[in-house]
């Protein structure tokens, strides 16, 4: 049985039904420890969304908390701060793929081994020469390091108010933005 399912397992023969919360939605089992593999009995907590959230985030773990608040129905500001959070949290502590020198996707990147050099990726966009249009070679990665890169070049839409990278922004938004006014004539 997977490991993340049978907590809800032990729980019910333990303590029996799994209480509702008055939207309908069953409650959480909060692992009190924190140790997802842990299914003791005395280790297993029925909370409510928001409560097991509000455990999560009093305690940092905003990944938690992400995946929670889709199901909370949080704004997509809420969910992009949380991401926000959880980031930044996996950079401090040395476990984000792009943090620091030794992080994996960074040295695959550079060396050209990451999966999005590879050929069977059909998302990429490929220069004339064959390079990745993205990261590409060191030039793309110096533009990332000073924040020319466009992926992080900001613009905001005046029709709809979103404000997002620039190549999002000339996909979405501007003459293509949905809420943009049509021309009666």
């Amino acid at each position: 049985m997977n490991i993340y399912t049978n907590h809800r397992k032990v729980y019910k023969d333990h303590y029996g039904k799994i209480p509702k919360d008055s939207n309908g939605r069953s409650y959480d089992i909060h692992h009190i420890d924190g140790d997802h593999t842990n299914n003791d009995p005395a280790n297993l907590k029925a909370v409510t969304i928001q409560e097991h959230y509000d455990i999560h985030y009093v305690q940092g773990d905003y990944s938690a908390c992400f995946k929670m608040a889709w199901r909370m129905r949080m704004t997509p500001a809420e969910l992009s701060e949380l991401a926000r959070k959880s980031a930044l949290q996996r950079v401090a502590n040395g476990t984000h793929p792009w943090a620091g020198d030794n992080g994996i996707s960074r040295r695959r990147s550079k060396d050209g081994t990451h999966h999005w050099f590879g050929e069977n990726n059909p998302s990429i966009i490929r220069t004339k020469n064959g390079t990745n249009n993205w990261l590409g070679p060191a030039s793309n990665l110096k533009r990332l390091a000073e924040g020319r890169h466009p992926s992080q070049i900001k613009k905001t839409c005046p029709h709809c108010g979103m404000t997002c990278a620039v190549c999002n922004y000339a996909k979405y938004h501007g003459d293509k933005c949905k809420k943009k006014p049509t021309e009666v004539g």
